[in-house]
């Protein structure tokens, strides 16, 4: 049974080890490392993990899930389909830059080790898809968007994910912040355009 204690030392690890990889990046940072800057010796790391690897997945999911709360919240806020589908791009963006150093790192990762992220991402896609798909369901049932799209709800939702990733994975490659914004707001309004019920 996992204790308070358990789950203060595990926030603990990981707040620990991800400021040193991004200061450091991955390969640089040691359990040792890790274990010095806890105060602690690496026993303690051991106990809770079982390898530098587990501890960076860890890192990667209670970040992607802080930012999928961050997101669904700002979501469940808008009245509008169309608000809600906006809420989710942008404020998606806003807590993906706040996080942005994390990013690089995690693309480095991503360059040099295919083993790492595709789980992970696997299962954050999901929870995108579906948050989009119940937009798009709440678009059609109050009129907003158009029914013609209900029968392809099985493949839209995450064709419209893949497509706002890639323009703000390109974005961030680019370092170009400041224009990612405006442009995500751009191919949010021409997607909406193409969902709206027009009468």
């Amino acid at each position: 049974m996992i204790s308070v204690k358990d789950d203060i030392i595990r926030d603990e690890i990981l707040k620990e080890a991800q400021k040193l990889f991004q200061q450091f990046g991955v390969k640089k940072t040691t359990m040792e490392d890790i274990a010095k800057a806890m105060g602690k010796g690496k026993s303690t790391l051991y106990y809770y993990y079982c390898s530098k690897e587990d501890i960076f997945d860890a890192v990667i999911l209670k970040e992607m899930g802080e930012v999928f709360n961050h997101v669904k919240q700002a979501v469940e806020k808008a009245i509008t389909a169309e608000d809600k589908l906006k809420a989710f791009t942008l404020s998606k963006i806003k807590a993906v830059q706040k996080r942005v150093n994390l990013y690089k790192v995690v693309k480095g990762e991503m360059q040099e080790n295919m083993r790492c992220m595709k789980h992970l991402h696997t299962e954050y896609d999901l929870q995108e898809t579906n948050l989009v798909k119940g937009i798009l369901k709440f678009g059609v049932s109050n009129g907003e968007f158009t029914k013609q799209i209900s029968k392809d709800l099985d493949l839209l939702p995450s064709v419209m994910v893949s497509s706002l990733r890639g323009l703000e994975r390109d974005m961030f490659i680019e370092a170009r912040y400041a224009k990612l914004e405006p442009r995500m707001e751009s191919i949010m309004g021409i997607m909406i355009r193409g969902l709206r019920n027009e009468k």
